[in-house]
């Protein structure tokens, strides 16, 4: 009977050791892409200290560093902000606990985790639906050219006031950047891309003239970029040439 007891006491020590190291943990999760810097603030006028740590139980620090996570601003203060970087293996998400201890007036002490988990931007993607369309000039129409495109990423954000963006060329062109249409879904999803007509104009519309439309970075509505310098994601887009007008006979 003893030993049941000594037993039960030990789990009980145990898990209130654990609770005094992360105190309250939050139900919700804050789910980012590596690269981007967040700030966290939580109300109050008491004193704080911000930690992040590798474990659930608050015992294991992190260690700041190209793979893991810095801190940006000082941790003393009601709010820090944390740049969130590339996870060792990108494949792999990694999670951290962030953990803020506060202290009253009267020296008591309590916390508060919050779970935070750090995608790699490879998760995130851009494709066109089809890799090669046609249509007629725009020359005379001067009507701007769309085209589907899909978004693709766990955590990637497109929405209102927070439009995902590419950065396109027309061929070895000027690199410009050029918002994502919204449509009736958020996030992921096929929307429309809309290339104006004057990056499009024919030098000679009434010959067939391709266009090699180059997309190079995607980036989504928090700022999360994924670069596709190295192999740009390429949509041919054919102007058919406008019919050849005979003179007008009188």
């Amino acid at each position: 009977m003893k030993k049941i007891l000594i037993a039960t006491l030990i789990c009980v020590v145990a898990s209130l050791s654990s609770f005094a190291q992360s105190g309250d943990m939050m139900g919700a999760t804050h789910n980012i892409y590596a690269g981007l810097n967040h700030t966290y603030t939580i109300q109050g006028t008491d004193t704080f200290e911000w930690e992040v740590f590798t474990d659930a139980g608050c015992t294991t620090s992190g260690v700041e560093g190209v793979n893991t996570f810095n801190y940006i601003t000082g941790r003393d203060k009601n709010n820090v902000e944390i740049k969130w970087n590339e996870p060792l293996t990108p494949a792999i998400s990694a999670t951290y606990y962030l953990r803020v201890k506060q202290t009253d007036g009267k020296g008591c002490v309590n916390y508060k985790t919050l779970t935070v988990v750090v995608t790699s931007v490879s998760n995130m993607d851009f494709a066109f639906v089809d890799p090669t369309s046609n249509d007629c000039s725009v020359n005379i129409s001067g009507v701007n050219v769309s085209f589907d495109i899909t978004l693709s990423g766990d955590n990637l954000v497109h929405e209102p006031g927070k439009q995902a963006q590419i950065e396109y060329a027309i061929g070895s062109g000027t690199k410009k950047w050029l918002n994502v249409e919204l449509g009736s879904t958020t996030g992921a999803g096929t929307y429309t891309l809309i290339i104006p007509a004057s990056d499009l104009v024919s030098t000679n519309a009434e010959l067939t003239q391709s266009f090699d439309i180059n997309v190079y970075q995607l980036k989504d509505g928090n700022g999360a970029v994924k670069d596709f310098t190295a192999i740009p994601v390429t949509h041919t887009w054919t102007a058919n040439p406008l019919p050849t007008v005979d003179d007008i006979i009188f």
